[in-house]
């Protein structure tokens, strides 16, 4: 199997981080479910899984800062999917969910 390129992963990274954020709020149900349970959901095991971020790092193509947000981003989305609010019912009242949310822009922003 062919590894991809720091650039790709780069961009796969930037992809899943647009796929969550405050904007869902704003959103219809249909869009929210996509965004979330399909591409944020796999992209938050692949791109952020710690191999991938130490690449996306050692490349020089994110900084330490977003090294770290990007981790504490992965392990709060694991932890929230052990949840019964890994539902979407719970995504535009859970606490958790906003966390995730208002950190995916935070990541965003720098």
């Amino acid at each position: 199997m062919e590894q991809i390129t720091e650039q790709k992963l780069l961009e796969f990274y930037n992809d899943t981080l647009d796929k969550c954020g405050t904007f869902l709020l704003d959103e219809d149900d249909e869009t929210i479910e996509y965004n979330i349970y399909e591409d944020f959901d796999i992209g938050i095991h692949s791109f952020f899984h710690i191999d991938s971020l130490q690449r996306l790092y050692d490349s020089g193509l994110i900084s330490v800062d977003k090294l770290n947000e990007s981790i504490l981003l992965h392990n709060k989305v694991v932890d929230l999917q052990e949840t019964d609010e890994w539902n979407f019912e719970y995504f535009r009242t859970s606490e958790s969910w906003k966390e995730v949310m208002k950190l995916c822009d935070k990541i965003k922003a720098t």
